[in-house]
């Protein structure tokens, strides 16, 4: 199945962010299933806000696993974390 995590970033915890960022990548290179997309969202004035990952998941609890042991949620880098089984509609690639 095709899963979603849309992940909202803690203004507040920049610097924290700074100092996980490595570990962060590390962990999403990783995933012992399939990230078919991953990366950042920016607010309108460009600002990031926040990160989306695509996954090929045997079922939601892999994602959420995944999620919860990510430095940028451990940390609170990540306010609000929301995850999705997700079915594609259009897939242009």
């Amino acid at each position: 199945m095709l899963a979603v995590r849309i992940a909202t970033t803690d203004r507040d915890k920049v610097d924290q962010r700074s100092r996980q960022i490595e570990a962060h990548r590390l962990h999403l290179r990783a995933a012992q299933f399939k990230i078919i997309l991953s990366g950042p969202t920016f607010n309108a004035c460009g600002n990031q806000n926040g990160a989306i990952v695509v996954a090929e998941v045997t079922d939601l609890r892999e994602l959420r696993n995944f999620s919860d042991a990510d430095p940028f949620v451990v940390h609170g880098v990540y306010k609000r974390i929301q995850i999705y089984e997700w079915s594609a509609t259009i897939d242009n690639r």
